[in-house]
């Protein structure tokens, strides 16, 4: 069979497997359409932005190294962001085809094919195409540039699923692949912080932009468009070599992806030892009771609650999930030690509690979906709803409630002010209960697609971005109004600072988050006993 004719098959094969799981969801295919619709909009305002605004910059030379930096962050992101955090479209896995008897040459040519029809292929290559053809003014220059931008967009691809297909082939064991994601998703948060405290000025990042753009140029990220920056440079002879350069760089990243297929559809083979002593671990495992205050969890609440802290232990999608405290944290005091003013940074702390708290129980907002098949155990021991959701409360509330009193009680210790505390620790425990029966109630009502066990815990399932997105976007408005006493007298306690407000506040906030949490056990425990059935089926299915 000709590579056409495979490339041909493999894209029918993709687009094929995408119509059926629309077929068997509704939901899904309509937030796919949705999600596609948004991405053609974006590709289409910034091409229009690239097309229009870099020609109005004339010979400035500053234009190549600006489309040069656009295209190393396009290319950049393709390589780290989908292998370690949201993940590879599962349609195009190359197991998959591993049953069709062709070459890996030709396997690497339809599955770029099949990428580049999907609705993030095809926003890429429109911008890079859009990022060559903004030389319009230059028509020369268009004989380098849009070849550039097709050489940039299959080394960004290769790239991609090269470095996906080598991690899992390399990291093939699922606690060393989620650390991965974990250990790079740290810096990546922090960097934006870090970037503002270098840059003080225009000129600071004019010039910093210059001197990456530089460096860049001789990596498989910008070469491609620094060949296109040393041509309208009037440099023919620096372009040709960055030309070649490029080429070279895509070929070895095409050599990366063959490989990286090579290392997934034909697996080292494992030791029988390793299996059998994590069986006998299993075993062993199976046979030690599930525990609650280091007692055997015997009854309904307390053994949901048992196996909950054991998700909150040792699955990264859990904790994972708490990566963002410290970035709050850091980010509270970069603007505490920036802004001016006498006070403005015991301010910044005092905001850190209640950003923890309100973090912490919307936590468990899709505690269900991350159980996945293992939810069969609730349906089949015919669980209370209101057991399970006020099991799974219970183990969130075993270490973030103190955790929210430690970190309320150090953002009045640092700056010394111990007369907020009482209002500090009711406005943070009443917003960390509130949001926890909020999240009680919108987990069992709401079941969005979610990473599978062993995924990134950033990985976003396919198809499911917009319906994610709507579900959060309405958890959140909804937490604004159920926290609203709360912040009515958070309000009026920060203009008028009485005693007897901040006491007021203790005593009001734990209160009503008390009730809030009881009406989210016992509503989301009603609609879990109406929903069992469908629920488990929405979350096997996802």
């Amino acid at each position: 069979m000709a590579v056409t004719e495979h490339i041909g098959t493999l894209v029918h094969l993709r687009w094929a497997l995408t119509t059926n799981s629309w077929r068997r969801s509704t939901s899904t295919m309509i937030f796919s359409v949705l999600g596609a619709l948004y991405l053609l909009g974006v590709a289409v305002g910034v091409s229009m932005g690239l097309l229009m605004g870099l020609p109005d910059m004339g010979p400035d030379p500053l234009r190549g190294t600006i489309g040069l930096l656009v295209a190393s962050v396009i290319v950049l992101g393709w390589t780290v962001l989908p292998p370690l955090f949201t993940g590879v479209d599962a349609t195009l896995d190359p197991v998959r085809f591993a049953v069709y008897p062709m070459r890996r040459s030709s396997l690497v040519a339809g599955l770029l094919a099949g990428t580049l029809t999907t609705p993030l292929g095809a926003l890429t290559l429109v911008v890079m195409l859009a990022l060559g053809a903004s030389w319009w003014d230059r028509p020369a220059l268009l004989a380098v540039s849009l070849p550039a931008a097709l050489v940039a967009t299959v080394t960004a691809v290769a790239l991609c699923y090269g470095t996906a297909g080598l991690l899992a082939a390399v990291t093939g064991r699922r606690r060393v692949r989620e650390l991965i994601s974990i250990l790079v998703l740290v810096p990546l948060m922090l960097s934006g912080f870090a970037f503002a405290q270098l840059l003080e000025s225009l000129d600071e990042l004019l010039a910093l932009g210059v001197s990456v753009a530089q460096v860049l140029a001789w990596t498989p990220f910008g070469a491609a468009f620094a060949a296109v920056d040393a041509a309208a440079a009037g440099a023919p002879a620096r372009a040709v070599l960055f030309a070649v350069l490029a080429l070279a760089w895509c070929a070895a990243a095409l050599g990366l992806w063959a490989l990286a297929i090579r290392r997934v559809v034909e697996p080292a083979p494992t030791r029988g030892g390793g299996s059998a002593r994590a069986r006998r671990g299993d075993t062993a495992a199976q046979d030690r009771p599930l525990r609650v205050f280091g007692r055997p969890a015997t009854g309904p609440t307390t053994a949901v609650a048992a196996r909950a802290l054991v998700y909150w232990l040792k699955d990264p999608r859990y904790s994972g999930s708490l990566l963002v405290l410290p970035a709050f944290a850091v980010l509270l005091l970069w603007m505490g030690s920036t802004w001016e003013g006498e006070g403005i940074a015991a301010w910044a702390l005092y905001l850190l509690a209640p950003l923890v708290a309100w973090t912490l129980g919307f936590a468990i907002s899709a505690d269900i979906a991350y159980d996945y098949t293992a939810f069969h155990l609730h349906v089949l021991s015919g669980m209370d709803g209101v057991h399970d959701r006020a099991g799974r409360a219970l183990a969130l509330g075993l270490w973030a409630l103190p955790l929210v009193v430690v970190i309320s009680v150090v953002g009045v210790a640092v700056p010394g002010t111990w007369h907020h505390l009482p209002a500090l620790l009711g406005f943070s425990v009443g917003t960390f209960l509130t949001m926890l029966g909020l999240a009680s109630f919108v987990s069992a009502r709401f079941i969005y697609p979610v990473p599978k066990p062993g995924d990134s815990p950033l990985a976003t399932p396919q198809g499911a971005m917009m319906r994610i997105m709507l579900v959060q976007l309405a958890t959140v408005a909804a937490s604004v109004l159920v926290c609203l006493p709360l912040l009515v007298m958070a309000g009026v306690y920060v203009f008028g600072q009485g005693p007897v407000l901040g006491w007021a506040l203790l005593a009001v906030g734990p209160g009503w988050g008390a009730l809030a949490l009881w009406l989210g056990i016992r509503w989301g425990g009603a609609w879990y006993d109406r929903a069992q059935a469908e629920t488990f089926q929405a979350v096997k299915a996802w």
